[in-house]
Order: structure tokens, then C-alpha cells, then sequence
């Protein structure tokens, strides 16, 4: 029975080790990327109703609140199943967390995060508005 109990104990513990090693909280400073961007939807950015990474047709066309580049954003995201993104210049980088960006939709910003391996997904530390 106690052998049970400390092979259980010792699973565990390793499973709880290798879980602390493999979190974003693990990482070195140095592995922290900033980029400088602007937090748009997916549908704007890979050109899926767009041209050139813009706004243009959505805040031009007749649509009820996607006059603005905040409000498109938000529009495409919420009603057209468009995910927040950052670009930056002519890259776009998905971000793994939908609620942060959601607050800067349309607005220029700097992100700090973790890149994953495929170097297209930016695991959001911080996120703040930049000029």
C-alpha cells in the first residue's frame, strides 16, 4: 500500500515538473518577443473580403457599424467568424487570446508574447496601446 502511494506521489510530482518546465512561465526573458502592430480581424488581414490588408470595402460599404477600423474589426470578429490578429506592416500573426485584443480592435499597439514553433501564433503576455 505504501509503495502504491509513493509511486502515485512520484508520477505525480514528475507530471507537475514537467508541466512547470513546458509553461509560457518557464521561458527566459530573452525568448519575449514586442512587436508594434495594429489588432485587426482575419478576415481583413488575409484578404478575405479586402484588398492590401485594409478596411476600405467594409467602412465604405453600407454595413451598420463597420464604418471605422474599430468597428469593422469588431464586426468581422463577432458577426463574420474572423479571429483578432496582429499585423505587423505585411505579417500577420494570430494570437492566442481573443479576449486581450478585443479592447485595442482597430488601434495600434505593442504586444509582447512567446512565438510558438510555426512562427505565426504569438502567445499574448501584455498587450498596450502604442502611438
Amino acid at each position: 500500500m505504501i509503495r502504491i502511494r509513493i509511486k502515485t506521489l512520484t508520477g505525480a510530482l514528475l507530471l507537475l515538473t514537467a508541466m512547470v518546465l513546458l509553461s509560457p512561465l518557464s521561458f527566459s526573458k530573452e525568448s519575449v518577443v514586442t512587436f508594434h502592430g495594429v489588432i485587426m480581424d482575419s478576415q481583413c488581414a488575409y484578404n478575405v473580403h479586402s484588398e492590401g490588408q485594409s478596411h476600405d470595402l467594409m467602412t465604405k460599404g453600407a454595413i451598420k457599424g463597420a464604418g471605422t477600423e474599430e468597428g469593422c474589426t469588431l464586426h468581422c470578429v463577432k458577426e463574420m467568424g474572423g479571429s483578432y490578429v496582429l499585423v505587423v506592416k505585411k505579417d500577420v500573426y494570430k494570437l492566442d487570446d481573443q479576449a486581450k485584443p478585443e479592447l485595442f480592435a482597430g488601434k495600434k499597439v505593442k504586444v509582447s508574447g512567446l512565438m510558438d514553433r510555426d512562427g505565426r501564433t504569438l502567445h499574448v503576455i501584455e498587450i498596450d496601446g502604442d502611438k
